[in-house]
């Protein structure tokens, strides 16, 4: 019921968002060949500085993630062990 909801409110949006890129493929395509160039060559320059800050945020998370996310799936299995042996005495 809730996905109906959220996918009622998000089709305009999406749909909005595929006729502004589609609207902006003709421009692209009837400018010179330089033009073309430099979008590519932002773009490009572009998706190398997002997926480098990535990969530092990752770098910086991860020590600090990786002894909590195994702290909690210790206690975990101690939980389900105490379980399984409580349960047969």
């Amino acid at each position: 019921m809730k996905f109906k909801n959220i996918r009622k409110k998000f089709a305009p949006l999406v749909l909005g968002g595929v006729l502004a890129v589609a609207s902006a493929v003709p421009v692209f395509a009837s400018d010179s060949g330089s033009s073309l160039s430099s979008v590519e060559t932002a773009l490009t320059s572009s998706f190398s500085e997002v997926g480098a800050s990535m990969t530092s945020i990752i770098g910086k998370i991860l020590p600090i993630a990786l002894p909590i996310i195994g702290g909690v799936l210790v206690v975990m299995l101690a939980i389900k062990i105490f379980k399984r042996v409580s349960n047969k005495a």
